[in-house]
């Protein structure tokens, strides 16, 4: 990892209170250094945030070689989750622009676009939010003006979700409340998708019971606002965040609003606390109130599941953090090619002054030779690898054939209902490495109880990896639609 990814402060400003965490990365490991929390002005404009900031980062000096990474205006943000198919890059960024701006219907100008795609199967999920250009410009303006330049924004209400599936990972949709003193963040979590709304709605603008209340209609009103038509959420959970999870009257009314269980974030478990918080007087209640704070910082380090950032910081950070480190490398490569250096005319004034000049011309005609055989070897196998590649993918191809068979058996007993293969898609693999195949099934909504399970047990019979996705209801029909990923050997 780079010197820039060993630490990161994560500096939030969204909610009316500056937040910040400081995040040390060793491999894997994450340890929090330190936290800190100051007031905001009352209704700060950007000139007033810029300069809170300016003066925070002075005194908590992070040193060169700590990224900093800074909440990003989340004031009008859209975020969304598209299926999209898999192609290039480039690619990619034009269809999701496409997308967006033809539901929003704004100009190009106007927002700052970026998207996260995840892997996927024939079609893959792409995160997407947009912030409003003039917003984000005018905060790194000000920011610079006061010889701030942050290494990255990043979206509050991914770093919320990016602290949650880092610190309490989990396969099913939950919804998180960040709810601060004067800004909440809600955040419609599922497998695949991710959806976030940021709403000015905290605990210094209503009572408990009035603020739950609130939230819970700013919920309500954000699922069918912000999903797809045809894509569902049950949500087992709301997880609570920021400073309404240290309040233990507005939890209770939020419990009672939602009708959901509602979790609380009350210890890190895959972040581990230095023994510098306690012997510096500060308490986990402030570090458990600093979520967006801790998921920007995570990002920094190059560990959140959700880390896109709306815009870079100055190269000249990244250059002055590398510049030891650089340093050394160069004077070590330069003593090592000096040293180097002299042992080679050392040896060749050596070999020269005891062979004949008739050898030294034949061992040098030796030398060409080999080198040209070791070319031809070369050659030869890569050759053979394409080769090899090829017959391991063709052995790929021909597994497939068996799960369709016993799905064909499987159709055999429908009893006279529906039950066809709608799509195959397999992807062979690399040489080497297992295939994937991928069957997508429409059945007749009588199979529904007995299906999965008939599935399963006919194809883990040969292939010990078989996942069933189903029933959910098939686009433009009445019928059920069941997904198989069988791992090929």
């Amino acid at each position: 990892m780079s010197v820039l990814g060993e630490a990161a402060l994560g500096v939030d400003v969204s909610d009316g209170t500056l937040k910040a965490a400081l995040l040390r990365r060793n491999g894997r490991r994450v340890t929090l250094l330190r936290t800190w929390r100051a007031p905001l002005p009352e209704h700060a404009d950007t000139a007033a945030l810029a300069e809170a900031l300016a003066a925070f980062v002075r005194r908590a000096r992070p040193g060169a070689g700590t990224r900093v990474v800074v909440s990003a205006p989340a004031e009008d943000s859209v975020t969304r989750t598209f299926q999209l198919p898999v192609v290039d890059a480039a690619r990619l960024g034009e269809l999701v622009r496409y997308e967006l701006l033809s539901e929003l219907g704004l100009p190009d100008d106007d927002l700052v676009i970026r998207h996260l795609a995840r892997r996927g199967l024939g079609e893959q999920p792409v995160h997407v939010y947009a912030l409003r250009r003039a917003r984000l410009h005018g905060l790194q303006a000000a920011l610079g003006a006061r010889h701030l330049r942050p290494d990255a924004f990043e979206l509050p209400g991914w770093a919320l979700a990016s602290l949650v599936e880092h610190e309490r990972p989990a396969a099913r949709d939950r919804v998180l409340l960040g709810v601060g003193r004067t800004a909440s963040d809600i955040v419609l979590l599922t497998e695949v998708g991710l959806w976030a709304r940021h709403v000015d709605l905290g605990l210094a603008t209503a009572p408990p019971d009035v603020l739950a209340t609130r939230l819970r209609d700013e919920y309500e009103a954000s699922v069918p606002g912000l999903l797809p038509i045809d894509q569902p959420f049950r949500p087992a959970e709301a997880v609570l965040l920021e400073d309404g999870a240290c309040d233990a009257r507005f939890a209770a009314a939020l419990k009672h609003a939602l009708g959901l269980p509602v979790t609380r974030l009350d210890a890190l478990e895959r972040i581990e606390s230095s023994w510098r918080l306690a012997h510096e007087g500060q308490t986990a209640e402030q570090a458990l109130s600093s979520a967006r704070a801790l998921g920007l910082a995570l990002a920094g380090v190059e560990l959140a599941r959700f880390r896109c950032p709306a815009a870079g910081g100055d190269p000249r950070r990244a250059a002055v953090g590398l510049l030891p480190a650089a340093a050394l490398a160069v004077g070590l490569a330069g003593g090592s090619l000096l040293v180097l250096g002299l042992q080679a005319r050392a040896m060749t004034r050596e070999l020269q002054s005891t062979l004949p000049i008739s050898l030294l011309g034949d061992l040098r005609d030796r030398a060409r030779d080999l080198d040209a055989k070791r070319a031809a070897v070369a050659e030869a196998q890569a050759a053979c690898d394409e080769l090899l590649a090829l017959a391991r993918r063709r052995t790929a191809v021909l597994a497939a054939r068996p799960v369709l068979a016993v799905v064909s058996e499987i159709a055999g007993e429908r009893a006279g209902h529906a039950l066809h293969v709608e799509r195959a898609w397999l992807d062979s693999g690399a040489a080497g490495q297992r295939g994937l195949l991928s069957l997508t099934l429409l059945a007749s909504p009588r199979l529904d109880e007995q299906l999965g399970e008939r599935l399963l047990r006919g194809l883990r019979i040969a292939y010990p990896d078989v996942t069933v996705h189903g029933p959910e209801p098939a686009p433009g029909s009445e019928l059920s639609q069941w997904t198989v990923e069988v791992g090929l050997r």
